[in-house]
């Protein structure tokens, strides 16, 4: 967890698209492995996964839980939505999840949790984007 953890504090160069995506993957065994794809380092900097947690409703959906720490002294604002995957590797219901606001205060340590939309989920990723400060006017 510490090396996933350093991956995702250091970035990679790749071209920049919505931020970053960190998961669960089954590798040819059945094994989950757990992934990392970095497209912002800005983004994967000012963000650190702590934690991952797998496992299965009483239903049999999968689950997934991830702890997210902000390494900002100020807030820190943020979409996310998770993706969940079938043996195949193909995207359950891709529009089935919206982007849900993200906001961590500083320092502060937030649980993303998730539950597949189907007992077919056998993988998931959590995908970050930047978000949006809104301001708001009261009159």
């Amino acid at each position: 967890m510490a090396a996933f953890a350093a991956a995702l504090a250091a970035g990679c160069a790749s071209p920049k698209t919505s931020g970053f995506t960190v998961g669960a993957e089954a590798d040819a065994e059945g094994n989950l492995q757990q992934v990392l794809q970095v497209d912002n380092a800005k983004l994967a900097r000012q963000l650190k996964v702590e934690d991952l947690t797998i496992g299965q409703t009483k239903n049999g959906l999968m689950k997934a839980g991830l702890r997210l720490k902000s390494n900002l002294n100020k807030d820190f604002v943020a979409q996310s939505k998770f993706a969940w995957f079938d043996e195949d590797g193909a995207e359950i219901d891709p529009d089935g999840d919206p982007w849900r606001p993200l906001v961590l205060h500083g320092k502060e340590t937030r649980t993303i949790q998730g539950v597949a939309p189907s007992a077919s989920a056998v993988s998931f990723k959590l995908r970050v984007r930047e978000g949006e400060r809104s301001r708001w006017i009261i009159h």
